[in-house]
């Protein structure tokens, strides 16, 4: 059977403040005192009340994330593996995790208004990054703690963790054209979102390095609203080109499209146009054969990410905690030379 505060303080003949302030380790309280509290607290199986704790902390210990759409909710693994990743770290700090689904844009906005104007988080998390996200703008504003899962084009500085997006393009151009490819496709993301252009700045450089041609017919963008569909169309007009390509680099998420488009046209991945996908998603590995990819450590990222709000949210600087990290490249048997 479990106490209260005021059968604690009672039991111990003390006030209830002095026994909260003993069990905070405030110095007002002498270290003998504050050790004989803790000891009946456990003798007896006295359990704070949790909404009081926060309430006296000035804090909710809770954080924030609200997810639309183009997230493709849980359909996207590397978006489950970084979920998890951030769900698990913030359980192990005590905090919990408030996620919301918003259908578009607007309410969005309209969900992180509510979570930060009305207190219920600590802190948030933002993903899916735009080029000009209203989002950050709106948490700056406020000066309320965040940090980004990718980066965006605002000058203030800000928290993030991201991958390098630029890099690893450039690293799969750069290792096709080491086996002979010199008409590299480049299936992107949607416009207005930031990853789709360090994708396009790795795609660009890694041709420059390697003295390729860019080719503006080799460049196609897909939706998030339709991302098979759109994916699917891009491939089949890929390859109606008099000089069509010999390998794409692309996104994983995609790839469902893109190996459809593929059959429909009799042409074998690996053996008859090469592919490197950005994502080590299941379809990477059970395909047959299975994909070479661009592979992010998605779990590691949700984790630090929650390891760096709760340091803003601490009082830590923001700007100390911008990190771009390596992704690394998976080769399996859809990167050979040409035929």
């Amino acid at each position: 059977m479990t106490i209260n505060l005021k059968e604690l303080a009672k039991l111990l003949k003390l006030s209830p403040t002095t026994v909260s302030r003993a069990r905070g380790d405030y110095p007002d309280v002498n270290a003998a005192t504050r050790a004989r509290v803790k000891q009946t607290a456990r003798l007896h199986g006295y359990q704070p009340n949790p909404v009081a704790r926060r309430l006296q902390k000035g804090k909710t210990e809770t954080i924030g994330i609200v997810i639309t759409p183009e997230q493709n909710y849980f359909s996207d693994t590397f978006f489950i593996d970084l979920l998890a990743g951030i769900s698990n770290q913030i359980t192990r700090a005590g905090y919990e995790l408030i996620l919301g689904v918003a259908s578009d844009e607007e309410h969005e906005m309209q969900s992180i208004r509510r979570m930060v104007e009305g207190k219920r988080v600590d802190g948030m998390i933002l993903t899916l990054i735009r080029e000009q996200d209203l989002r950050v703008s709106y948490l700056l504003d406020h000066e309320f703690p965040f940090v980004l899962y990718g980066r965006t084009r605002e000058s203030r500085p800000y928290a993030f963790v991201d991958m390098d997006g630029k890099k690893a393009f450039e690293k799969a151009c750069i290792y096709l054209s080491g086996l002979g490819h010199q008409r590299i496709a480049l299936l992107n993301g949607e416009p207005g979102f930031m990853f789709p252009v360090n994708c396009w700045e790795g795609y660009e450089s890694g041709h420059s390095i390697c003295g390729l041609e860019l080719d503006p017919n080799l460049i196609r963008y897909w939706k998030h609203k339709d991302l098979s569909s759109s994916s699917y169309h891009w491939t089949l007009e890929l390859f109606k080109n008099e000089n069509p390509p010999t390998a794409i680099v692309f996104q994983t998420e995609v790839a469902n499209g893109i190996l459809n488009g593929l059959q429909e046209l009799n042409l074998v991945p690996g053996r008859d146009v090469a592919l490197i996908g950005y994502d080590d998603l299941e379809i990477a590995r059970i395909h047959r054969p299975p994909l070479s990819v661009l592979r992010p450590f998605a779990r590691d990222a949700g984790k630090r990410v929650v390891e760096i709000l709760l340091e803003v949210i601490g009082g830590a600087d923001p700007e100390t905690f911008q990190e771009i990290r390596d992704v690394e490249l998976v080769i399996r048997e859809t990167s050979l030379p040409p035929s």
